[in-house]
């Protein structure tokens, strides 16, 4: 058996398909973080609120007011990712997969540096706007990670790895929760952070993305010797 290819299912897979089945579930791993990390700081996001509030307008913010603003950074996430997924079909048959993943990550990092950034410009409303656009990356990624990752995948693993994307999106909820706690980065200072780790992750996967070929190579994965099957293109 050729270097780099490893027997699975009846399948030789090779490092490329493997490297590329990976970079495309880190999209699934961001839409779980980002559904999971906004709970932690509650109350740290709402004290900053109030903060700039009082910045601006001298007098502390209402507490109706404060409620809608939280309701709104919450709930925003999701009207993002609504609006995205109806596209989801034309955008990847107009750009391809992996390409549209590719596009996609600009939402990503669009949207955690504004949340990132939004303490330091004491912006409650680029916390929210972020919240929208990190949305609409993950309405996308919820389309196109599956979608890829079936078309690439071997028949006899096709089943197996497309369990993958809801495994990433509860592992992206485990993570957010853990770096949620106030020892790590859900304190008073590192709240910002931890809103914008996923531009690492979104950073990751083009950095491994670029080092992978512009099409998927043929075969990705390769029947074995007398297996069953065609290879696919």
């Amino acid at each position: 058996m050729p270097t780099g290819f490893q027997q699975l299912g009846g399948e030789t897979v090779t490092g490329t398909f493997v490297l590329s089945v990976f970079t495309a579930v880190l999209g699934s791993l961001q839409f779980g973080y980002n559904i999971g990390v906004i709970n932690a700081p509650q109350k740290r996001i709402e004290g900053e609120y109030n903060a700039t509030w009082i910045h601006r307008y001298g007098a502390p913010i209402p507490a109706g007011t404060l409620t809608s603003l939280w309701s709104l950074s919450v709930a925003i996430f999701s009207i993002g990712g609504m609006l995205s997924s109806f596209c989801v079909g034309f955008v990847s048959e107009w750009l391809g997969r992996r390409k549209a993943m590719l596009i996609n990550n600009m939402f990503a990092f669009i949207g955690g540096s504004l949340m990132a950034f939004s303490k330091l410009c004491r912006s409650f409303e680029m916390l929210i706007l972020g919240r929208f656009v990190i949305g609409a990356y993950c309405g996308l990624a919820s389309g196109l990670t599956p979608m890829y990752v079936g078309e690439i995948a071997p028949t006899s693993l096709r089943g197996a790895l497309g369990t993958l994307h809801q495994l990433a999106i509860v592992t992206g909820i485990l993570i957010a929760q853990i770096l949620g706690l106030d020892q790590l980065l859900g304190s008073e200072d590192l709240w910002p952070l931890l809103l914008g780790v996923t531009v690492v992750a979104d950073c990751s996967s083009d950095v491994i993305s670029a080092l992978l070929p512009r099409e998927p190579p043929v075969p990705l994965h390769s029947p074995l010797p007398g297996a069953p099957g065609q290879e696919r293109s």
